[in-house]
């Protein structure tokens, strides 16, 4: 059964060993390297916890190149964080670069607007830009590892109410089901004459807030449609299985996997309490 992330953009892991994992290891695993993310004060912390979501990636069989289809995203965004930076913070440090962009007098002395980079905005600006590929990184192996049948076994097997296992599937699928509407919805843009690669950016923003109005009305229609499928089959919230065909145990692997991502976690916040 394909994964989310290869049902959304064609890329899924390949390693046998790391799709026998319980999902509650391959949840566990990109989780801890969210939550470090929140523990990353410097850049030696943030490059190391980028290096190891991109190894978790390799490990469980996921290229690398992937990642170049959310480049552009990435460095649209850290451009903005370094201008930010630059124009609108100011941090004490050994000034690198120094321009006034606007200066006046008050009454109260000279307000100045300039552009000043320390080493102290570009130390701070490399760590958000590490947190966003470690976070990338960390969405990729989760939704590159993860599938539907993953999160229904998974979830049952931690004795958890089987209402609440449907929704976490139906929130996943959700997901799919939205994109593939907007794909659907794209094409037909194109068929009837919008040329993507040729018209401005400005323009292009303009049809896609234009595309939301069938997207919205596509996802109300399927949220009614899977609302009177679940009432045709007799699942509620408060539903209960009363058999089950598969059995879901953890494995030795599974809890050298979970140890690992609790000792991840706990390493990064002993780390940011070091500092």
């Amino acid at each position: 059964m394909s994964t989310i992330l290869g049902e959304l953009a064609g890329v899924e892991a390949t390693s046998p060993e790391y799709m026998k994992l319980h999902v509650l290891s391959k949840l566990a695993l990109p989780l801890s390297i969210s939550i470090s993310i929140l523990f990353v004060k410097d850049p030696a912390s943030a490059l190391s916890l980028v290096l190891i979501a991109g190894l978790a990636c390799k490990a469980a069989g996921i290229p690398l190149s992937s990642i170049k289809k959310y480049l552009a995203v990435i460095v649209s965004m850290s451009f903005f964080i370094v201008l930010s930076f630059a124009l609108f913070t100011h941090m004490p440090g050994k000034v690198l670069y120094e321009a006034t962009l606007y200066k006046f007098k008050a009454e109260k002395g000279v307000f100045e607007w300039k552009i000043e980079v320390t080493d102290t905005s570009l130390t701070y600006a490399s760590v958000f830009i590490l947190r966003i590929f470690a976070m990338v990184l960390s969405a990729i192996l989760l939704l590159g590892t993860v599938t539907d049948r993953d999160l229904i076994w998974g979830l049952r097997s931690l004795k958890l109410p089987f209402g609440a296992c449907v929704a976490a599937s139906l929130f996943f699928r959700g997901i799919q089901f939205f994109v593939a509407d907007f794909n659907t919805i794209r094409e037909a843009m194109m068929a009837r004459g919008v040329d993507f690669a040729r018209i401005s950016l400005a323009r292009k923003f303009l049809l896609y807030i234009n595309a939301l109005i069938p997207l919205l009305s596509l996802m109300i229609t399927r949220s009614y449609e899977v609302s009177l499928a679940l009432e045709a089959r007799g699942i509620a919230p408060s539903s209960r299985a009363l058999s089950s065909y598969h059995r879901y145990g953890l494995s030795h692997s599974d809890y050298i996997v979970l140890v690992l991502s609790l000792s991840l976690s706990l390493a990064y916040i002993l780390w940011w309490w070091l500092l």
